[in-house]
């Protein structure tokens, strides 16, 4: 009888002792399983969210010309020109002081911001006008392109 109340002593210390991790691991799993779908739910909606891209991207150029009729200034490229329009949210500045687009001359050095309209056409949000490229990108105009050394022949 003694034997029989040892294993079913032993029995029970074994089933408590395997039953109380599994009870107290199933308690912790819940939480953990809510916690990772709570991740995964925001890592979808992250996913599904795209980044919002600015609305502006920058400009720079000499002024080619300028249009007060049409409300355009137009800028120097390598072949032809790039016409930027200007609406009532525009800012101009010459040398750091506020303008108008009278104010502007061709031959100017422009930079600033646009954006892009319902049409398609660059508009000036901000632009800033000085009577020359800033120093470092006149260097960069003027400067030749870097020689590359001549092979060494060997006698």
């Amino acid at each position: 009888m003694k034997r029989a109340l040892k294993h079913l002593l032993a029995g029970f210390l074994v089933a408590a002792a395997l039953g109380n991790p599994l009870s107290s691991g199933a308690a912790d799993s819940a939480p953990k399983s809510r916690d990772m779908d709570k991740a995964v739910g925001r890592s979808k909606e992250a996913a599904e969210k795209p980044k919002s891209k600015r609305d502006w991207y920058p400009f720079g150029g000499i002024v080619a010309s300028v249009d007060k009729q049409a409300n355009t200034i137009s800028l120097k490229k390598k072949e032809g020109v790039r016409v930027l329009k200007l609406d009532s949210k525009s800012t101009l500045e010459i040398n750091g002081k506020p303008a108008l687009i009278g104010s502007v001359k061709a031959g100017n050095y422009a930079h600033g911001k646009l954006h892009k309209d319902g049409a398609g056409n660059e508009v000036i949000l901000d632009a800033k006008f000085d009577k020359e490229a800033p120093a470092k990108d006149q260097e960069t105009l003027d400067r030749e392109p870097p020689k590359t050394p001549a092979p060494k022949s060997k006698p």
